[in-house]
């Protein structure tokens, strides 16, 4: 067992089930409404609670019923809630709708300005994971703490210092040396792995000496893909701690994801 910090969202989704995928100028009908628990930072912290990992989650909840609800019910799940800020303000789902083939589309509510991290707390952690939108410097700074950095991708090219950065392919532009390069810019200096996935199609790790092809083991349709990619994550991080190589730990991580996608 490893400690092991994510940084990262907790949300509460709401999920819309629609009887036939987003087409322009479409009628749809909504099969189903349902709320539950979700987030990057919730989902790969789950999925390594269930390998065996402790988790610290460094997130922020909002101080109202539903927020005073999920705290307790992180730490019965067996998250280290103690860096959890709980903050001012009503919890605003965020909405999903997933069609019948699995895949979703994600609304986040409007004028919604979620705290950044200012700081990460001074622990002992085989590992720090990022799926935060917004880091301060300070916090930046505390990363050189850590031996280990695994981030998801910035969705802008805010600084993220990681030995490891994973990002959907659809978010990197051009070959896999431009996408190293950009990467290298965002996570120097310590960058050595950049992992690109791309839903059951290959993935491709890329590094300083190249690139190699990882084939993703088939698997059957899921009814919903959400998390997917956090379960993704936590199967790599994972991999890493038991001291598997780039290649081993995603096919490693395909098969969490997949038991993941399965149970959905």
């Amino acid at each position: 067992m490893a400690r092991i910090m994510v940084v990262g969202n907790a949300n509460v989704d709401r999920i819309w089930r629609l009887d036939r995928p987003l087409v322009p100028g479409g009628r749809l009908s909504c099969q189903s409404i349902e709320e539950r628990y979700g987030g990057g930072g919730f989902h790969t912290g789950l999925a390594l609670l269930d390998l065996g990992h402790e988790v610290v989650l460094v997130t922020s909840l909002s101080d109202d019923d539903r927020g005073r609800s999920y705290l307790k019910d992180l730490g019965k799940r067996g998250f280290n809630t103690d860096f959890i800020d709980v903050v001012p303000g009503e919890t605003a789902p965020v909405d999903i709708l997933v069609d019948p083939n699995g895949e979703r589309t994600i609304i986040a509510p409007a004028g919604r300005r979620r705290p950044g991290i200012e700081n990460l707390p001074p622990i002992d952690a085989s590992l720090v994971y990022l799926n935060a939108r917004v880091m301060s410097p300070a916090a930046l700074r505390q990363l050189e703490d850590f031996d280990v950095v695994v981030s998801q991708y910035p969705l802008s090219a805010e600084r993220r210092p990681a030995n490891v950065l994973i990002a959907s392919r659809s978010d990197v532009k051009g070959t896999a040396q431009t996408a190293w390069q950009a990467a290298s810019e965002i996570a120097a200096p310590r960058l050595g792995t950049l992992v690109l996935t791309s839903g059951m199609q290959p993935i491709e790790i890329v590094s300083q000496r190249g690139s190699i092809i990882i084939e993703v083991p088939p698997a059957p349709p899921a009814r919903d893909t959400t998390g997917a990619g956090d379960y993704f994550a936590g199967g790599y991080i994972d991999a890493m701690v038991r001291g598997l190589d780039a290649g081993a730990a995603a096919l490693a991580a395909c098969e969490i994801a997949a038991s993941y996608l399965a149970a959905s």
